[in-house]
């Protein structure tokens, strides 16, 4: 017997989860050209990190070097303060059966309206080819579904690449600060928000 069963839907970005029952055997099915979020375990930690390798310039930025496993780690638990860690989630992005990007994010914060993302990042392979923007707008539309009413995320100030992207993607600064995750690290921090419309 074959059991299906939506495991995160993006209105048209569909993921489906297939469960060969007869022989215990799980397997990921995948439709064509449509979005898929895999929980990352501790076997898909590489393929995050493959992800991270492909985005130098960013990390040059975040942390004035190169990703390692320790860091995907690190991502994989950073909760900011006053968050739930059963709100979290920490996923890749896959597409034709490869993982193309990353996704971090929280609901319920920083308020039970709002889903905070703390981590967005597409495959340097894929970037300039429309699968970020694709992606956001799938992931806003099913927040919105889900009775989200706006999006928060934190862009490093001298990510002006990451700060274009969401910009363009509707999103405006609210306020400015130092992070409250690693504070030690004094990243400089602007909040950007975008209140999701509700459809009549």
């Amino acid at each position: 017997m074959i059991k299906e069963y939506v495991e995160e839907e993006l209105e048209r970005y569909i993921s489906v989860l297939e469960i060969v029952n007869d022989y215990g055997v799980g397997k990921l099915k995948y439709i064509e050209n449509k979005f898929i979020l895999k929980t990352i375990t501790e076997d898909l930690l590489k393929n995050v990190l493959n992800i991270y390798d492909t985005n130098g310039e960013y990390f040059k930025i975040s942390m004035n070097g190169k990703p390692s496993i320790e860091s995907v780690i690190e991502d994989k638990n950073d909760m900011p303060p006053g968050s739930n860690l059963l709100n979290k989630n920490y996923k890749l992005i896959s597409m034709n059966g490869q993982d193309i990007g990353i996704i971090d994010y929280i609901m319920n914060y920083p308020d039970e309206d709002a889903v905070y993302i703390g981590l967005f990042m597409i495959n340097g392979d894929f970037h300039r080819q429309g699968y970020g923007r694709a992606f956001i707008e799938g992931f806003i539309a099913n927040m919105r579904e889900k009775g989200y009413r706006r999006i928060r995320l934190g862009v490093l100030k001298q990510n002006k690449n990451g700060f274009e992207f969401w910009a363009r993607m509707g999103f405006k600064v609210v306020k400015e600060m130092i992070s409250t995750i690693h504070p030690e690290r004094n990243w400089e921090i602007m909040v950007m928000e975008k209140a999701i419309k509700i459809r009549k």
